[in-house]
């Protein structure tokens, strides 16, 4: 293990944290070696990955969906549940003949 002085591990313990440097996989002491190598690396990977993901919710569906609600109308969106096929005890008491 390396000795470095406490200004150096200060200033650069401190950015490992707030950047979220151990979620990448790379402990402290990999870190100090070489953290501008690191971070630069970091960058890149968090970059590729924001280029990839596509936006939560695209404007034109919001102001569709938008359109529905001033019409007073609700977008209803299915979500399966449970099983294909249902036993007697997955149907509520009402239904039940």
């Amino acid at each position: 293990m390396n000795r470095y002085p406490d200004a150096y591990l200060d200033h650069w313990s401190d950015i490992y944290v707030a950047r979220q440097i151990r979620s990448h996989g790379i402990t402290l002491d990999q870190f100090l070696v070489h953290p501008e190598q690191i971070l630069a690396r970091v960058d890149r990977t968090q970059v590729s990955h924001s280029r990839d993901s596509e936006p939560v919710q695209h404007r034109c569906d919001r102001r569709a969906i938008a359109a529905l609600y001033m019409r007073g109308e609700i977008l209803i969106q299915k979500f399966w549940r449970g099983r294909r096929h249902g036993r007697r005890h997955d149907v509520p008491k009402s239904a039940r003949k």
